[in-house]
């Protein structure tokens, strides 16, 4: 840790906020990566020891959003005990700025959760201006017909059977804040525009060295990538397609198969998709009809511009570049076979009988080796009792 922020400029916190399905995963697993690194170059990932139940730990600003359910009477008690944790979180991170000039938190929640706290914004920036520090939020942006597929097959993963259909006429569908102008609006009432850095999660928009998704977010802190940093090669939140997220769906209509616990089905799917896309490419498809996809972006059209005018500058108010296919291949339009889905079911059942047998042979292999160790000590037990018997009647 470096001595102390000698330089007189006030400390900074980047808060990173998503917004969910930008990647967000794979920027939160790079930082810890690359500690030492942006240390050096007087940014801090701060871990605060906070731990929240199905939060990736990674996820150090959701403290500043968390907000537990229980019952009524215990209601005051909660409460109080998450707002002390909040100012005491901001107060760690002032003792930090003495010695970093840059503070870097990140939690995707906070674009959908930040109304769990009254006046999120405005408590956040003034507090933090009472201790000295400048804030800039950080904000990708996905277009958001990519995004209402992106959580679908999420959720299916997991444990949904709707339809897509049926899922574009739930409340789910509401789930994540897809008015993105309206959102970034009433965060600008609060903290000003100047403090906002939004950012487009598209492959061909993104900035820094080599264009991808962690050169850009290093260059929204004013740092290039290079050789030194650590990159994973993990990939992480992958996603189901096509046919094998239509099994997925269809399995999930028994209860067994809906369980987060041990959703061994989706983890072999997912083998299986990965070993047909080194063979095809990628096997991405599309859930919206293209005329269902341009009816549903409409309706975004004029925040999308707007945004795109106010906070990128762009003359020509294009937020998203990336190209609307007028026909996917995938669920949209069926092309996948039940000879296909069935072919698959098969491989699921063959894999598993394939690694149940061999976690029974490593479990038959363990108790052998138990077995040898008691036949041992019993062994052990006998020469030493009758020694001592021996040792008893001859002393």
């Amino acid at each position: 840790m470096p001595a102390s922020n000698s330089e007189n400029v006030m400390p900074r916190l980047y808060l990173h906020i998503g917004t969910p399905k930008t990647g967000t995963t794979a920027i939160q697993n790079f930082l810890p990566l690359n500690k030492k690194l942006l240390e050096e170059k007087g940014f801090c990932f701060p871990d605060f020891g906070y731990r929240f139940y199905g939060v990736n730990q990674y996820r150090n600003a959701h403290f500043l959003v968390h907000r537990q359910i229980c019952k009524p009477e215990r209601e005051a008690e909660i409460r109080k005990a998450e707002d002390e944790r909040f100012y005491e979180g901001l107060d760690r991170i002032k003792e930090l700025a003495d010695f970093f000039p840059n503070i870097i938190m990140s939690d995707e929640n906070i674009w959908n959760g930040y109304k769990n706290r009254e006046n999120f914004w405005q408590v956040l920036k003034s507090a933090l201006s009472e201790r000295g520090i400048d804030l800039r939020v950080i904000v990708y942006l996905r277009r958001q017909d990519l995004v209402v597929e992106s959580y679908y097959a999420q959720r299916v993963k997991i444990k949904v059977n709707d339809s897509f259909q049926d899922y574009l006429n739930s409340e789910d569908i509401n789930y994540f804040k897809l008015d993105y102008y309206t959102q970034l609006k009433e965060i600008e009432q609060a903290i000003g525009k100047e403090n906002i850095i939004v950012r487009v999660y598209e492959k061909k928009q993104y900035e820094g060295n080599g264009n991808t998704l962690i050169s850009d977010f290093l260059k929204t802190l004013g740092l290039e990538l290079d050789e030194r940093y650590i990159s994973s090669d993990m990939l992480v939140n992958t996603s189901l397609h096509g046919k094998y997220l239509e099994i997925k769906r269809i399995l999930n209509g028994i209860d067994c198969f809906r369980t987060r616990k041990d959703n061994w089905v989706a983890r072999y799917l997912k083998i299986f998709q990965e070993e047909e896309e080194k063979i095809k490419g990628s096997l991405k498809c599309d859930y919206f009809t293209y005329e269902q996809r341009i009816a549903f972006l409409e309706k975004y059209k004029q925040g999308n511009q707007a945004i795109a005018r106010e906070f990128l500058n762009r003359e020509d108010t294009t937020l998203f570049r990336g190209a609307i296919r007028k026909r996917g291949r995938g669920n949209s339009d069926k092309s996948y076979s039940y000879e296909d889905l069935v072919f698959i079911c098969g491989k699921v059942l063959e894999f598993r009988n394939k690694d149940m047998k061999n976690r029974l042979s490593d479990m038959k292999a363990e108790l052998d080796s138990v077995k040898r160790e008691l036949t041992y000590e019993r062994s052990s037990l006998k020469r030493k009792f009758v020694a001592k018997i021996y040792h008893t009647l001859f002393k």
